[in-house]
């Protein structure tokens, strides 16, 4: 479900919130929050708020009006990419 999890949010560029998340994969909120958080965790989410500014940026998110009223939103996190001409790892012919 993981999988099904990142692909569904690959296709949302401005994310989706949590009722979304768990209607689309037809799952139970409290599953869909805990993969939500492994991923936040592992720096593969990001957690966008309402606003579409990122939650961990201004550090009020305990006290934030609109984030009570609206929810927060995941999205992916950029990936860097693999850049093949900075590898300098000789392979074995």
């Amino acid at each position: 479900m993981l999988t099904q999890l990142t692909e569904l949010l690959a296709s949302k560029e401005s994310g989706l919130s949590l009722a979304e998340i768990s209607r689309t994969l037809n799952a139970q909120p409290s599953a869909v929050m805990s993969m939500l958080n492994l991923l936040v965790q592992k720096g593969r989410l990001i957690e966008i708020g309402p606003d579409g500014g990122y939650c961990a940026g201004c550090g009020s998110q305990s006290d934030c009006n609109l984030l009570a009223a609206r929810g927060k939103r995941y999205a992916l996190a950029a990936q860097p990419q693999n850049d093949r001409s900075t590898c300098y790892v000789e392979t074995a012919n």
